[in-house]
């Protein structure tokens, strides 16, 4: 997929540390990006997820959503490192979400963090 995008990585505190404006991407897709790396951070989840999990709760969708710099859409993914918190990727300008979040993932692989945060509850080998 060759689209022009912006890649924002953040901390663990969601504070910003690298921007990436690829020619040609929108220019409302910084701070989408940026946005969606900390929503990912800020709930250690990617964020897309995390608005699945709360949609039925009228009161949290509009708790979470009202929250300056959270934006609770596919293209934000934590960046694990040793099953811990390193940061996060927020992914924006692609024509769909799911656009965004297959370019995040693919910069997760390709950064060697891990994929995801282990559930809670799952058992430790």
């Amino acid at each position: 997929m060759r689209v022009p995008v912006t890649v924002v990585i953040v901390d663990e505190s969601g504070v910003l540390k690298e921007l990436c404006r690829m020619d040609g991407a929108p220019l409302v897709s910084v701070q989408t990006a940026i946005s969606k790396a900390y929503a990912a951070a800020a709930i250690a989840m990617p964020p897309d997820e995390f608005y699945t999990a709360i949609e039925a709760d009228g009161a949290a969708v509009a708790s979470f959503a009202g929250r300056p710099g959270m934006a609770l859409i596919a293209g934000g993914l934590p960046l694990l490192a040793d099953g811990q918190l390193a940061g996060a990727i927020g992914v924006a300008g692609a024509m769909t979400g799911a656009d965004d979040r297959r370019i995040a993932e693919a910069a997760v692989a390709a950064l060697g963090f891990q994929p995801e945060m282990p559930r809670r509850g799952a058992q430790e080998e």
